[in-house]
């Protein structure tokens, strides 16, 4: 399998919120046959669905040479220690959801794995943080940058907030 760039979605409505995305980082970091490249700032967001407390949400830029079937299956691991636990409510509130946004370029289409994620364009809580990692990044379906895609959006309520544990915007490997 050759290395790809992905990038996963962090969010978290649940208790400590910062606290669950520190903790997800710091288990995509343990991934044998993944390295942690880049995070992007904290964004606060309203939710999407039912009435629930406010997201605070990220984006890490990984370097990944599993297939996307099998990184789905950890990252759903990762949000299971964490203390998610899938109820059947859509869209409900967690302490921790990890979603893979995109995959090189790539296109994936299984049953349980949509990428790039079948509601990124609509998403400005994570077209945001995307933008700083990736804004010339090209969607592999409509074919525009993210920063193109975020300028197209209407206005969301998504705000940058200041961190105190996670590692805002750093790169997190020596790139020499």
């Amino acid at each position: 399998m050759s290395t790809a760039n992905v990038y996963v979605g962090l969010g978290s409505n649940e208790g400590d919120r910062e606290g669950y995305l520190v903790a997800a980082l710091e288990a995509l970091s343990r991934i044998d046959a993944v390295a942690v490249l880049r995070c992007s700032s904290l964004y606060d967001s309203a939710p999407v669905g039912p009435s629930q407390p406010r997201y605070l949400n990220a984006v890490v830029a990984l370097e990944c040479v599993l297939p996307p079937l099998r990184l789905l299956t950890i990252l759903q691991r990762i949000e299971h220690d964490l203390g998610r636990r899938r109820d059947g409510v859509r869209w409900g509130p967690r302490p921790i959801d990890l979603d893979i946004l995109l995959w090189d370029g790539e296109l994936v289409a299984e049953v349980n794995l949509q990428v790039p994620h079948l509601e990124l364009h609509k998403r400005r809580f994570a077209l945001e943080p995307l933008a700083e990692l990736a804004p010339e990044l090209k969607h592999p379906v409509l074919g525009v940058t993210v920063r193109q895609l975020l300028a197209g959006l209407a206005p969301q309520d998504v705000r940058r907030l200041s961190a105190t544990q996670w590692p805002e915007a750093s790169p997190l490997v020596n790139d020499s």
